[in-house]
């Protein structure tokens, strides 16, 4: 029997009847004992695999499947029938070891919206809101958190699905004794930052090599080439070499899901300000349905680290570079998409599309959207676009305001989760010095390390190369590098 251990970002893990999408019947602490139930080839081969599934045993007996990809193998601690005898003796003279107790977890739901999770119990600072489709977990004892749901003024200690602890008004809170959803881990990257790249452009996939010391790329998934294909496998032959060499590489690849994808140039649809709820609706089933099939594609192969759905849905009806949509009908995509995509791939992140409103436009569209969506179905981070925004009240590159106004409107939206930043950078501004470019880049970057970390998933700058549309590029229009912003990004 190999022994394993439990990921620290893993505790909780569901055990399942069977499975993928078999019924939960336990679940799995860091602190457990778990042995695996499958050969030490088996185990082996599976541990720490994306999509892989292990039958294992807790040390209290329970018995089911669980995601391989949560698991490490400990030191090898396994016993086989080439053991001494003398060590076979001593092992069956030792006592078994007594089950540890198991936890009851306890989960609630909130009675109403905006509900608020604060530092500290009345009157401690408020680090983050819930809904009423949201979910909890006490971290206080069963008979403390039964004797607290539903009586005013008291406290209760609670954790977001997400990790975040905190304390909030027990009277607003009831339990919940259903299934609780996954939540997808957030994939480890080499570096926070990225760069936007573009499978069509000329120089919108450099070689890894050049890329070295940034953790991300991100590329827009284009299926329908502005003339309506649906052939994905076309799409997957165009992208799917591009994208594993970044992989290879160690770099993180995220794909966004747009009207590209599906959608353009499909007469029934355009143009995109008329369409309606019911128009958005018919798309939707086919937008869904076609992401799934892609996500199957790449799906169990590490290639793909992140699933964007959608771009700059809160923008402004008619902008030039984006497809917006109302809140109400981005809630309802994004839950389909979640659901459809769920059933081929159960762990890699599928996140929000990048708002581009601001704190308080692009944070109510956020709201509105999760309010929008069902029960339990909840995209695994939120995205924004800080255009204009920056680290000194002032200067040119940020009129719209300092970075940590955005910070502080979207993180309390989905407590307990990162943000992150899939496009961020300077428009329109070409003929600037790089070093000037270079010194806000700098400050924007290790501002945000420094004052939220683990709070940032990414910062993925908008563009490599100077031609890739309206953004300042790392790479000049005949690729050569753009110094000492080149250098100098690399190493941020």
């Amino acid at each position: 029997m190999t022994r394993l251990k439990l990921k620290p970002d893993a505790d909780g893990l569901r055990v399942r009847e069977k499975p993928v999408d078999g019924k939960p019947i336990g679940q799995i602490h860091v602190a457990d004992g778990i042995d695996s139930l499958e050969t030490p080839e088996e185990t082996t081969r599976k541990v720490g695999v994306n999509g892989q599934w292990l039958r294992v045993r807790t040390s209290s007996g329970l018995e089911g499947f669980a995601a391989a990809w949560m698991f490490t193998l400990e030191a090898q601690a396994t016993m086989g029938a080439a053991a001494p005898a003398t060590a076979q003796a001593a092992v069956q003279a030792a006592p078994a070891p007594a089950p540890k107790p198991q936890v009851r977890q306890i989960a609630l739901q909130p009675m109403m919206d905006n509900l608020r999770l604060r530092e500290k119990a009345v009157d401690g600072n408020p680090v983050g809101v819930v809904h009423q489709k949201d979910f909890l977990i006490s971290l206080e004892s069963e008979e403390a958190t039964a004797a607290k749901l539903g009586v005013s003024g008291q406290w209760l200690r609670v954790k977001t699905l997400y990790g975040l602890e905190a304390f909030t008004a027990a009277w607003f809170l009831r339990r919940y004794d259903g299934p609780l959803p996954e939540v997808a881990p957030v994939p480890p990257a080499l570096n926070l930052t990225g760069v936007n790249l573009d499978v069509f452009h000329p120089l919108g996939t450099p070689d890894p090599a050049r890329l070295k010391g940034m953790g991300w790329v991100r590329f827009g998934y284009n299926v329908s080439a502005a003339q309506g294909s649906e052939d994905i496998d076309a799409a997957f032959n165009r992208y799917a070499p591009v994208l594993k060499q970044y992989a290879r590489a160690g770099i993180k690849v995220m794909l966004v899901f747009t009207h590209q994808t599906y959608g353009e140039g499909k007469n029934e649809f355009w143009p995109w300000p008329s369409m309606t709820s019911d128009k958005w609706r018919t798309l939707t089933a086919r937008f869904a349905a076609m992401v799934a099939r892609i996500a199957q594609q790449y799906a169990g192969q590490d290639i793909v680290h992140a699933y964007q759905v959608w771009n700059e849905m809160d923008a402004p009806i008619g902008a030039v570079a984006s497809v917006p949509m109302p809140p109400l009908d981005y809630g309802y995509l994004m839950a389909e998409t979640i659901k459809a995509v769920r059933r081929v791939d159960p762990v890699t992140p599928i996140i929000s599309g990048g708002h581009t409103g601001g704190p308080q436009a692009g944070g109510n569209y956020a709201r509105m959207t999760l309010k929008a969506m069902p029960d339990g179905i909840r995209p695994d981070g939120l995205a924004f676009h800080p255009y204009g925004r920056g680290t000194r009240l002032g200067e040119k590159y940020a009129p719209f305001g300092h970075i940590d106004e955005e910070m502080q409107a979207y993180l309390p939206i989905l407590p307990g989760r990162p943000i992150w930043i899939t496009e961020w950078g300077i428009l329109d501004r070409m003929q600037d010095f790089s070093g000037e470019v270079l010194d806000y880049a700098s400050s924007f970057v290790r501002h945000l390390k420094a004052k939220y970390p683990g709070q940032v998933a990414s910062m993925i700058w908008y563009a490599w190369a100077m031609t890739m549309h309206n953004g300042y590029g790392l790479v000049g229009s005949s690729s050569q590098p753009l110094q000492p912003l080149y250098d100098g990004f690399l190493r941020l």
